[in-house]
């Protein structure tokens, strides 16, 4: 992993805070929860999960 990059994101500092807080409780860190899913966008060729517009009736 010599040619690993570093990647920076902008988050929202009290979603990631939660985020994290979830993670830790999965025994996970960022950077393993990252590459779950980037690691699954690229087995499912997209995002791994449906994105549907919210619908009024």
């Amino acid at each position: 992993m010599a040619n690993t990059p570093t990647t920076t994101m902008r988050l929202d500092p009290e979603l990631k805070d939660e985020a994290m807080e979830i993670f830790g409780s999965l025994g996970l860190n960022m950077t393993s929860a990252v590459t779950i899913f980037l690691k699954a966008v690229v087995r499912e060729q997209g995002l791994p999960f449906d994105m549907k517009m919210n619908q009024s009736e």
